[in-house]
């Protein structure tokens, strides 16, 4: 009886470890299965990855707006720097689509829809914050400031859908006229040059008053819808070698960390004023060439 009872314990316990076998072998199939499975969706979908990037832009201009509609310096300060934080990210999401091969019409567009929320939407409710609220009130329910702050982000985004229709014969080079990115990141960097918190080495603030800040704004939006040559800086220096461009992005962040949004605001002002210039002396230029001859 007892060796009858023992066979039948040692056949129980078989029966359990082949049960525990099975259900491990089935988990590990599954398991397989499951990482093949994500592994050929992201394979599929490799897309995803720029345009997660391309989102992360819009997603600092969605913060930059509600910092924004707080009203107090140092939100409005903190909304322009998430602008240009934003930037980073719009810089990388073509070269990381291209790098993947998932270039797409798509993409294009997106990026389009995120720059007019991070630089056309965004500066202009910062701007108004900021400056244009200050305008005296009609007593209607638009007052004077809400119209002169419209005529940034209507142009910014006529910009962007321009650039759309010319995408497809883009030469990678340059731009006709002012980027909406360099064009948000100055409006935008304003309120951030008077709040001494955010500054690093440089501890220098400037209050601009409304007759400097209007000009600026104003000149600022109709330069996107211009025909100004302007040249896309990156492009230009990732031709000389990927060590030049690496080293430039590093030198720039390191000067940015040290001189915080001054630097920013110096380096956009010179490109903007680059551009200009460099097209008033090639009109000049072509006023001064003689007619050819029939």
């Amino acid at each position: 009886m007892a060796t009858k009872r023992l066979e039948k314990r040692l056949a129980r316990r078989q029966e359990r470890l082949k049960a525990r076998g099975d259900k491990k072998a089935t988990r590990g199939k599954r398991t397989g299965k499951t990482r093949r499975a994500i592994g050929n969706f992201i394979v599929q979908k490799r897309s995803i990855v720029p345009n997660m990037i391309t989102m992360s832009n819009m997603t600092m201009g969605f913060f930059a707006i509600i910092l924004a509609s707080r009203g107090d310096a140092r939100s409005l300060a903190l909304a322009g720097i998430l602008v240009c934080i934003g930037t980073l990210f719009d810089a990388v999401d073509g070269a990381v689509a291209r790098a993947m091969h998932v270039e797409s019409p798509v993409g294009v567009q997106l990026d389009s829809l995120a720059d007019g929320i991070a630089y056309g939407i965004a500066p202009a409710i910062i701007a108004y914050q900021a400056y244009l609220s200050k305008l005296p009130k009609s007593g209607l329910f638009i007052d004077t400031g809400m119209l002169i702050a419209l005529i940034y982000p209507i142009c910014a985004i006529y910009r962007l859908a321009r650039f759309n229709t010319g995408a497809a014969e883009d030469d990678h080079v340059g731009f006709c006229g002012l980027p909406s990115p360099p064009a948000g990141i100055l409006i935008a960097s304003f309120p951030a040059l008077e709040v001494p918190d955010f500054m690093f080495l440089v501890k220098y603030t400037v209050s601009f008053p409304l007759s400097v800040f209007i000009p600026i704004y104003l000149v600022v939006a109709l330069l996107m819808v211009t025909r100004i040559d302007y040249s896309k800086t990156l492009a230009v220096i990732y031709r000389k070698g990927r060590f030049v461009l690496v080293l430039t992005i590093i030198v720039m962040i390191l000067l940015i960390s040290l001189f915080s949004m001054w630097f920013v605001f110096a380096m956009i002002s010179i490109y903007i004023l680059t551009g200009s210039i460099l097209y008033i002396i090639k009109l000049i230029k072509k006023k001064k060439q003689p007619a050819a001859c029939d």
